[in-house]
């Protein structure tokens, strides 16, 4: 009956739909899902190509599965990583759906133009897998060796312009275009004969090889040195780079332009600044000028130079003062790359030096390379005159009888800014008076803003007649007098001292009368 029909196969279709199917039995427990099948290489490079593994949609139990390689060209290798790591086989855990993983081909250096194919096999595994058949994976490889490289090494600035003997410093990278992390050997291609060439780190340790994360660039310095009799015209440095397992190199070229005809002042002032805030001073012949000075190298190595002085009016002095020790004349400086010092040039004018403007050129020197400045001393003999060596007695006034000594100390004050050697006292004679002074007067060294004392005996000799007398005393070392200081000597006969000669004068007539009337005549 076509209805009892229609019934029974709408029975059977509930039951078909009621009845559940066994996991797996028709359904794979795995997918492999893949964007990019196909790259284009150079002999020698590294390919990378990604790929997903993932439960199959009816899955949720823990899956394992293994990997193999089907299919790979003669003197290729292939292997399937994940997380950095090579592996055979992986788990995919109850609360994981997925794992990325990275098939890795290292193309041979030998190997032709054209398409290659390279062909893997997924199998899972598993008390819970229904389903063991294998999935395969194919991947191509397409050789062309004028296809742009996975590695790119240039210079932000590949030419510069230096001098004989002069360094010169080049900022290099290597961008890693893989998809890992991978090592690069850099090294010199080639280079003008008797030149110097380093391949440097950021920290200046030499290298040979760089290791760059995927996608990234790492930094390098080229370090050149031409010698000394380079000459005139432009010169190029080759240095190249290539995968650590790999001979397909690229190059890069930098350029480097001597130009050796430059003045010499030129000549250094490129790569040394020689500076002073303060170029000129206005002071009497007897200060001393005192200029801060810093000297700057630009250079990327350490340089020495010599210090001197080019230009200095005849009788005049200058030297050059480490600012940490006053007493430390400096000649030459040893500065490292990027280094500043300071220092202090000092001018001392002759003393008979007359009022006007007086430039002084002091200079860095560098073989036979200078930089120089140029300071300046205007002598104003009309400015109001400090005095700089300055003498002091105590006491100032004494009185003395004939034939009677005093001690008098001298004080000498250093007032200036620089020491003083040989600092002489000097006295004038008086008539009726000697002085005699202690150490013989003279003080080896006087610091600036020091005093030192002296002692000196005064005397007033015994037929020194009365009255008021003045001495007078200065202080001298080389140009430098100070002014003269007097000393009040009063000089008194005492009432007392002619009393007692009277005495005595009678006392011999008593004598004398008593001998002659003793013994009388005979």
């Amino acid at each position: 009956m076509p209805e009892n029909e229609a019934k029974f196969l709408l029975v059977l279709v509930a039951l078909f739909i009621l009845i559940p199917l066994p996991a797996g039995a028709d359904f794979s427990s795995l997918a492999v899902l893949n964007d990019i099948s196909g790259k284009v290489a150079r002999p020698g490079d590294l390919v990378e190509f990604s790929f997903t593994v993932e439960k199959g949609y009816n899955t949720s139990e823990s899956t394992s599965v293994t990997f193999f390689i089907e299919k790979v060209p003669e003197n290729w290798t292939a292997g399937v990583y994940t997380d950095g790591s090579q592996v055979s086989q992986i788990t995919l855990p109850e609360e994981a759906d997925e794992r990325e993983l990275t098939l890795k081909v290292r193309v041979p250096e030998n190997v032709k133009d054209g398409a290659y194919t390279v062909k893997i096999g997924l199998k899972p595994y598993g008390e819970n897998i229904r389903n063991y058949d294998k999935i395969y994976r194919e991947f191509t490889v397409t050789i062309d060796r004028a296809a742009m490289s996975n590695l790119e090494i240039y210079s932000d600035i590949p030419g510069k312009k230096t001098h004989p003997g002069i360094p010169v410093s080049f900022g290099a990278f290597v961008e890693n275009k893989y998809e890992s992390r991978a090592n690069f050997r850099i090294y010199l291609v080639s280079k003008p004969e008797q030149w110097g060439v380093d391949l440097l780190s950021t920290d200046g340790t030499r290298i040979t090889k760089l290791g760059v994360p995927a996608g990234e660039s790492q930094e390098f310095e080229i370090l050149v040195n031409p010698p000394l009799n380079a000459t005139k015209g432009d010169y190029e440095v080759l240095v190249a780079a290539c995968p650590e397992k790999g001979n397909r190199s690229v190059l890069l070229p930098i350029s480097v332009s001597i130009n050796p005809e430059l003045s010499r002042d030129q000549d250094l002032s490129a790569y040394v600044e020689l500076n002073s805030n303060i170029v000129g001073f206005e002071i009497r012949p007897e200060t001393t000028a005192e200029f801060a000075v810093s000297l700057k190298n630009r250079y990327d190595q350490p340089l020495k130079l010599d210090l001197e002085v080019l230009s200095l009016p005849e009788g005049w002095r200058a030297e050059f003062v480490n600012d940490d020790d006053e007493e430390e004349r400096l000649s030459s400086l040893m500065l490292s790359a990027g280094e500043e010092l300071a220092f202090t040039v000092k001018v001392k004018p002759s003393q008979n030096a007359t009022s006007g403007l007086y430039p002084v050129i002091v200079a860095a020197v560098s073989g036979n390379k200078i930089v120089s400045r140029q300071l300046e001393v205007n002598i104003n003999n009309d400015l109001e005159n400090e005095e700089l060596l300055k003498v002091d007695s105590n006491p100032e006034e004494l009185t003395l009888n004939p034939g009677s000594s005093s001690d008098v100390r001298i004080s000498i004050e250093n007032k200036g800014n620089d020491a003083l050697e040989d600092v002489r006292l000097e006295i004038n004679d008086v008539s009726g008076l000697s002085t005699q002074i202690q150490g013989f007067g003279t003080i080896d060294e006087l610091e600036a803003g020091e005093s030192k004392s002296i002692s000196v005996e005064i005397t007033a000799n015994a037929n020194a007649g009365s009255g008021v007398k003045e001495i007078f005393i200065r202080a001298k070392s080389d140009d430098l007098v100070s002014s003269e200081k007097s000393i009040t000597v009063n000089v008194e006969k005492s009432s007392s001292s002619g009393l007692l000669g009277i005495a005595m004068l009678g006392f011999a007539v008593l004598v004398l009368v008593f001998v002659i009337r003793k013994f009388g005549r005979r």
